[in-house]
Formats: structure tokens, C-alpha cells, sequence
């Protein structure tokens, strides 16, 4: 009998948490919402959440706004979301970097996986492999040549954990090669060395490099997602290039305060795939080096758990 009560109690308690939600969700919303992006202006979350902004005031027929709150490395942005309201109201357009950023800054509080409830993904940005124009190589076959033949006298970006060093790495381990990375701050810090070539190998997001290739400043020989870039067609794709462990791109994807309703997520879900089928969307981004990506909160959700794997074990010096 005891059961039978406790069975009840239990029905009767999820029903008191579910009714609230269903004309919460109905309604939802009826204020504006604020995306949040761990950059400054003209950052890649930036220029990304405001074209989605533009689509979602027109589609979910409330103001959508987009709110800067850079510094400590997106850790400010993180936890300011991580804390607000889990009302749909404040959301975070955020990307592999966050990822990285936790797996490798002990100091990191807040946790992707735990804190948030995902939402759908924006859009993917590749990495490209530049080199100055002054360096004999149009390809990458000609940069594992090149550091073959003087091991040791190649230098490539860093720092240790990125992307770029992340890249550098696979180039080196797939060819056995020797070549040594500069630990810079971030890719644009490296940009100065490569222009007056004391950086010979340059591990960069596309949209950095596409004008300055475009200028004849730097030479693009290979993209690191799994598609040539609209803008650089001519640039084969590391697969192409015959070293597919090299692929990688950053992903960026919208998160929630953990808590939020799910019929909002879900909302919230459906309205961003929308406003991603959107032309002007596609040919803004490709405009930008971006491409699309769309997923469902659970694909989501799956590819942050598994990105976090993937660079704790790249940190740990463990990836093969």
C-alpha cells in the first residue's frame, strides 16, 4: 500500500512541475532575447550571432539582441551565462574554443557539459595551412619535404593545446617529421611572423587568412575541414592534400542555463535551424569562411562531451 502512495506522490509532484511549463513554453517568448558571445565586436561569435539574431527577431517575432562580454579567455561570458535565469531568455553562442579553453585552464568554474542545456549548433569555421609566399612550398607535400631536409628549421604557431598546435602535431607525427612550434597567444599574434616569414608554417582560422591570401600576403596550401572553402577553391582539403588525420574545425553552438525548460530548447532549437536555412544566413557566413552546421540539442550535446574528450586527451599528450 505504502508503494501505491509513494507511486502517486510521485505522479502528483511531476505533474506540479510539468503544468507550470505548458503555457510557459505556449508563450514563450514575450520579451527580448539576449545572445550572449564570449568576443568583442567582429569576432567570429560576434559577426555569427548577429546574423542569427536578424533572423530569429523575425522568425520567434521578438527583439533578439546580442551582448559582447569579452575577457578571460570567454570565461566571463561563460559564467555570466551559466548563472542567469534558465528562462530562454539569455543564451550563449559559444565554440570549440570554450572546449579547449576548460580542458586546458585549470581555473575554469563553469562546465560545458554540466552547466548548460544545448540548443543547436550555428555553424563550423575550418583551420587553413599557410605559409609565406618567400617559402618554397605550394603544397603540403612541399612543407614535409622542406622540414625533412633541414629537421629542425621549420617553425609553426602554437600554443600548446590549441588547434594550432593540435594541427602541428598531426602534420609532424603522420610524416615523422621535425619541426618546432612557437608557443604565440593566439593565431593573429603569429601573423606578424609569418608575414615577414620568420613563421614558415601558420595554423589559422580560414577567415583570417582568406584576404590576406586573396592580398598575395600569405600562400594557402590546404584546408582543414572536410570541404575546399567557396572563397580559396582552388586550395585542396588535407584529406586531398593526403593527410586526413589533420582534419579539424571549430564548431559554434548555441547553450542554455542548465534548468531550462526543455519545450524552450526545443523552441529555441527549431526557430535557429530556420533561421540557418536562410540564404542571405548561407551567403553572409561563406562571405565570412563559415559554413552552415545544424544538429539537434542531443547532437549537440553528444559532440561537447566528445570534443572534451578529445582535447583533455590532446592536453594530456596522449592523442595518437
Amino acid at each position: 500500500m505504502k508503494s501505491i502512495f509513494k507511486i502517486v506522490a510521485r505522479s502528483l509532484a511531476c505533474v506540479s512541475i510539468l503544468l507550470p511549463l505548458t503555457p510557459q513554453a505556449q508563450t514563450y517568448p514575450t520579451r527580448p532575447i539576449t545572445i550572449v558571445v564570449p568576443y568583442g565586436p567582429g569576432s567570429g561569435n560576434d559577426m555569427i550571432a548577429r546574423e542569427v539574431a536578424q533572423q530569429l527577431t523575425q522568425i520567434m517575432k521578438t527583439t533578439v539582441l546580442v551582448e559582447n562580454k569579452a575577457g578571460a579567455t570567454g570565461n566571463i561570458a561563460t559564467d555570466y551565462v551559466a548563472q542567469a535565469k534558465p528562462d530562454g531568455y539569455t543564451i550563449f553562442l559559444t565554440s570549440t574554443s570554450s572546449i579547449i579553453n576548460q580542458v586546458t585552464n585549470p581555473s575554469v568554474k563553469t562546465d560545458l557539459s554540466k552547466d548548460f542545456e544545448s540548443i543547436a549548433f550555428a555553424a563550423s569555421l575550418p583551420y587553413v595551412v599557410a605559409v609565406p609566399p618567400g617559402l618554397a612550398a605550394r603544397t603540403l607535400s612541399d612543407v614535409v619535404k622542406l622540414a625533412k631536409a633541414s629537421p629542425g628549421k621549420l617553425n609553426y604557431n602554437g600554443p600548446t593545446g590549441s588547434v594550432s598546435d593540435y594541427l602541428g602535431t598531426k602534420l609532424k607525427a603522420s610524416n615523422n617529421l621535425d619541426m618546432v612550434m612557437i608557443p604565440y597567444k593566439s593565431t593573429s599574434d603569429a601573423q606578424v611572423d609569418v608575414l615577414a616569414g620568420r613563421i614558415q608554417v601558420w595554423f589559422t582560422p580560414a577567415a583570417s587568412a582568406v584576404g590576406l591570401a586573396k592580398g598575395d600576403k600569405i600562400r594557402v596550401i590546404a584546408v582543414t575541414g572536410d570541404k575546399r572553402l567557396a572563397a580559396l577553391p582552388d586550395v585542396p582539403t588535407v584529406k586531398e592534400a593526403g593527410i586526413p588525420g589533420m582534419f579539424t574545425e571549430v564548431s559554434f553552438f548555441f547553450v542554455a542555463p542548465a534548468g531550462t525548460p526543455k519545450a524552450i530548447v526545443e523552441k529555441l532549437s527549431q526557430s535557429i535551424d530556420i533561421a540557418l536555412q536562410s540564404k542571405d544566413v548561407e551567403n553572409k557566413f561563406a562571405n565570412m569562411s563559415v559554413q552552415v552546421k545544424k544538429g539537434t540539442p542531443s547532437e549537440v550535446n553528444g559532440h561537447i562531451k566528445a570534443e572534451m574528450t578529445k582535447w583533455s586527451e590532446i592536453a594530456r599528450g596522449v592523442s595518437k
